[in-house]
């Protein structure tokens, strides 16, 4: 399925959402001036129409409803404002916005994103059918041809502009669950090429996705990292900027300016606080707070030489 596909689907929910309740005709007259309809259609054709329906409700969990007294159409779904969904349908409305505003174009700045957004519909696709596909992945650090390998995808998930694919590259026939152990995580920026294979895989009964990543902050994860209690004690000056924007989900401020978290300390959550320099002071545990400490030592011996 191309990309601009999902973008029609994509047009469709929000200009739903957006109007909250619309009717058939209405849809179509926005749809002639929208510029997906590369077709230059008078409308949209009731079977396609219905089609987009059906298959928004599959790949978005999103689900456009009829009021049949009334002959509108609206968002059902009562989880339309997720994470997910809420990010996608954001997204799509600045895109739309920059299309219809084109002068504004050079007034709205993006951070760059990294490669590898083009393989995310191959990789929905295979999540959606179980299925698995065929990578060819190359290290930062590789100096040799790049690895070839089977991948089972699980999940997706963004990171500091960069899309990764939590998945297992255990060949399985189906019965054998891979353990956590052997979950792999890539960058989608450091893969060359995905093709799907005629192979399916048994999704891991009961894996969540959301609870699979709750006790780490970004990507780092797996059964070596374990979570702990993290306490830090910020500057008056960066004290908002935490409250405002927690770095994890167990964020807690338990004294003004001193926060605790119960994560796993691994580099993406570390880094993150290295990014306060001397506005942050590890208090626990101790074996960060050294950590910290030598680190800060090493730092002003470099500068001293």
């Amino acid at each position: 399925m191309s990309v601009v596909q999902y973008k029609k689907y994509i047009w469709l929910v929000d200009t739903i959402r957006s109007a909250g309740r619309i009717t058939r005709e209405e849809i179509s007259r926005k749809w002639v001036s929208s510029r997906y309809n590369d077709n230059h259609e008078p409308g949209i054709p009731e079977a396609s129409f219905h089609r987009y329906r059906r298959d928004v409700e599959e790949l978005f969990d999103i689900e456009i409803a009829c009021n049949r007294t009334t002959g509108e159409y609206y968002i059902a779904d009562s989880d339309i404002n997720g994470k997910t969904k809420q990010w996608l349908l954001s997204q799509f409305a600045v895109s739309q916005s920059l299309d219809t505003s084109r002068e504004l174009r050079d007034r709205i700045l993006y951070e760059p994103i990294p490669e590898g957004t083009e393989y995310l519909t191959t990789f929905v696709n295979a999540m959606r059918d179980n299925r698995w596909v065929c990578v060819t992945h190359l290290r930062f650090d590789s100096k040799d041809e790049p690895h070839i390998f089977h991948l089972a995808p699980l999940c997706l998930k963004v990171f500091k502009q960069r899309w990764y694919v939590l998945g297992f590259i255990e060949e399985t026939d189906g019965s054998h669950v891979i353990p956590e152990s052997e979950w792999r995580i890539y960058a989608l920026d450091r893969i060359k090429k995905v093709e799907p294979i005629d192979k399916t895989f048994s999704l891991p009964k009961d894996f969540d996705a959301k609870a699979y990543f709750s006790n780490y902050y970004g990507v780092f994860c797996g059964e070596k990292y374990k979570p702990q209690l993290i306490r830090a004690r910020f500057s008056k000056d960066d004290a908002p900027y935490v409250r405002s924007l927690p770095l994890h989900h167990s964020q807690q401020e338990v004294e003004p300016c001193i926060f605790e978290w119960f994560v796993a300390p691994t580099f993406d959550f570390i880094q993150q606080l290295r990014t306060h320099g001397a506005d942050v002071e590890i208090l626990a545990p101790e074996s960060l707070r050294n950590a910290f400490i030598k680190e800060a030592q090493e730092v002003l011996k470099m500068y001293q030489k």
